[in-house]
């Protein structure tokens, strides 16, 4: 029985292609059972083996519902470390801005973060703005956020480092005031002035004329000038930075 198994499915059997309208024959092959199985086999294994490929070794993978991609939990996890760094930086960058329009208008900071100071050899030497007697220093407690510099009157203010002019114009407290954007997040900031000599967009370099000294602005009680210095939206003691003498 077995051996008739086997005979009749090894048995040969022709396959002719005929048009269907002319009944021509187009070809014919000879053609078992047991060869036709195998064939089937060979091909579908082929086919097997290049779908898996290019699931394992392809992106396509993804596509596919339910599969579990190996890198996604930690793909994920990086997308949240940065969306937590970039949130952080947008907070910081608020204060900031923040910050810029308090100083320019003579209000009180927002304490967002702690005061950084700046390491001395990440920065060239700054110039000082105006030569003179300083009689009110820095204090962060008292809210007094500058220096106060008293000088003869008509002295040219100069900018202390090179930079780009983000404000300038006449505010009530500060009177005429000229705020310079530098590189490393610093800005300095000179209030009280008679003249400005630059507008905003001018780009201008250490020890250019900026303003003109004077005694512009609701809180100014005589002719001087007052001069901040910012990092990060926070205030820092010009004295520690800059020689006055």
């Amino acid at each position: 029985m077995k051996k008739g198994w086997f005979k009749n499915f090894s048995k040969k059997f022709r396959i002719v292609i005929i048009h269907p309208e002319t009944l021509e024959e187009r070809g014919r092959f000879n053609m078992s059972k047991i060869r036709l199985t195998t064939v089937v086999f060979f091909y579908t294994v082929l086919l097997i083996t290049l779908t898996s490929c290019l699931i394992v070794f392809t992106p396509i993978r993804e596509y596919i519902p339910g599969y579990t991609d190996v890198t996604l939990n930690r793909r994920v996890f990086n997308m949240e470390q940065k969306a937590d760094s970039l949130e952080s930086v947008l907070h910081q960058n608020d204060i900031y801005l923040r910050n810029l329009k308090h100083i320019i208008n003579n209000e009180d900071i927002d304490d967002g973060y702690i005061p950084i100071n700046i390491y001395v050899d990440e920065v060239p030497v700054f110039v000082a703005p105006l030569n003179g007697m300083i009689t009110s220093r820095f204090n962060y407690n008292d809210k007094h956020y500058g220096i106060d510099i008293v000088a003869d009157a008509d002295e040219v203010i100069k900018a202390m480092w090179n930079g780009t002019v983000v404000f300038a114009d006449w505010s009530t407290q500060g009177g005429y005031t000229i705020g310079i954007q530098h590189d490393k997040n610093i800005i300095s900031v000179y209030k009280h002035n008679a003249a400005l000599l630059h507008q905003e967009g001018d780009i201008v370099n250490t020890g250019d004329p900026i303003a003109i000294i004077g005694k512009g602005g609701s809180t100014s009680t005589g002719t001087h000038l007052h001069f901040e210095l910012w990092f990060k939206g926070m205030p820092l003691n010009p004295e520690d930075y800059i020689s006055f003498e």
